[in-house]
């Protein structure tokens, strides 16, 4: 059954004031953005607000394919829960993860913003809920309501801010460190708290991938690996990871 414009446009507009309502009873959130609650750099689970789309979420399996590199921007998906990872493929074929994505995060914005071709792939790379946002009705959003262009900002401005710290961590920090502090960030995106000390995790990356994003060799990584595994910081289990002290991880003042 085709929805004409008129309705979806009803639609839109009474999730929006709905949206509009829980905003305001989160200023706070919307305000400043907490560094240690989402220590990827994005948003954590306790710091975003879901915006009311026309569309409920759905459940995404690891793997999917949520858009190509060089396919038109016709929709932006929203991250209620999970991990995506944006890949960059080269004129060899080759590609090169330039980004994870994580819950409270908006997949293909910049794109449809600037009426522009994906410039790359996004994959589920753990199970996901995602809500889907038309292009159409995502520019509508964006172009008519302020709370949701000032969230918008908030996170792509987090966004530019990660990407700053990556780049700068590549140049500052030793390979032992730039992979802890991805650890790091991996366990906070699973709801770590400052109380806990022990935490497992599983990685849902390959070891080449992970090296590929702290910028070493996959031979490199096994041995930065079998350091601190021989420490006592990190041990396998059951196909997990556990972190025995979160607290030795290494974290950059200014995350």
């Amino acid at each position: 059954m085709m929805v004409c414009p008129t309705t979806q446009a009803g639609f839109l507009m009474r999730g929006i004031k709905k949206m509009e309502n829980q905003i305001q009873t989160n200023q706070a959130v919307l305000a400043g953005l907490s560094h240690s609650a989402g220590a990827a750099g994005h948003l954590s689970h306790a710091n975003w607000i879901r915006p009311h789309t026309l569309a409920p979420s759905k459940e995404y399996a690891p793997g999917k394919h949520l858009f190509l590199q060089g396919s038109s921007a016709k929709e932006v998906f929203f991250v209620e829960r999970g991990l995506v990872k944006l890949i960059r493929l080269g004129e060899d074929g080759q590609g090169i993860i330039v980004g994870l994505r994580s819950a409270g995060s908006f997949i293909g914005a910049a794109a449809v913003i600037v009426q522009e071709p994906h410039p790359v792939s996004a994959i589920t790379i753990t199970g996901c809920n995602l809500s889907y946002i038309p292009g159409e009705a995502f520019l509508r959003l964006a172009k008519t309501d302020p709370h949701f262009c000032w969230y918008l900002h908030q996170v792509h401005s987090r966004e530019v801010h990660q990407q700053a710290s990556q780049l700068a961590n590549l140049r500052n920090l030793s390979a032992r460190q730039r992979f802890e502090n991805l650890l790091f960030q991996f366990v906070s995106s699973v709801g770590y708290h400052e109380r806990e000390v022990s935490r497992k995790i599983h990685l849902p990356l390959k070891n080449w991938e992970i090296a590929q994003l702290i910028g070493i060799t996959p031979e490199h990584l096994s041995r930065v690996l079998r350091q601190i595994q021989e420490e006592g910081i990190l041990r396998k289990e059951n196909g997990c990871m556990v972190v025995d002290d979160v607290r030795r991880l290494y974290q950059p003042s200014d995350q």
